[in-house]
């Protein structure tokens, strides 16, 4: 069985990148078409529809700039169909599922901690004082921005934490 030819890969991986971003583009104005049924409200005021709309906007714009500008470096490097990035990507799943599964139990703060912890060192992270110093740094910023300062209650847990 031959092989691709180095540049025919290349062609077929912006191929494959061109197709999901035009997926990404529709789904963008999908979520922005939804979101404008709900009021958008202002800046100062924003209503339920403000993030997702914007967000939907965010992503049709990163999507047009994929499909104009496929980085063709990076796409004629990709090796799709190792099962070493496949492991990884159920690694990264399965550690998410947990995280939905403890959330109510252990609350929103401990969880994203272990979470962190989790996700730096699947990244390759060694040893474990940077991830728990970065892990902890993240989820006290969370902490002081969102439950301080901008009163959004997170899931507090059987543990109450």
């Amino acid at each position: 069985m031959r092989g691709l030819q180095p540049e025919n890969a290349e062609k077929r991986s912006v191929l494959h990148d061109r197709i999901a971003s035009i997926f990404f583009f529709i789904l963008a104005l999908l979520v922005m078409g939804e979101s404008g049924r709900l009021s958008l409200g202002d800046v100062h005021n924003p209503g339920p529809g403000f993030v997702p709309f914007f967000l939907g906007l965010s992503i049709a714009v990163l999507s047009v700039l994929c499909f104009l500008l496929p980085d063709r470096e990076v796409a004629a490097g990709m090796q799709w169909g190792r099962w070493e990035g496949e492991k990884m990507i159920l690694y990264i799943f399965g550690g998410l599922i947990i995280y939905l599964l403890l959330l109510q139990v252990i609350g929103f703060f401990i969880d994203t901690f272990l979470l962190l912890v989790y996700l730096m060192k699947l990244s390759g992270e060694k040893g474990y004082k940077r991830n728990l110093v970065v892990s902890a740094v993240t989820v006290i910023t969370l902490y002081v921005v969102f439950y301080k300062l901008l009163k959004i209650p997170f899931p507090p847990g059987m543990l109450r934490v």
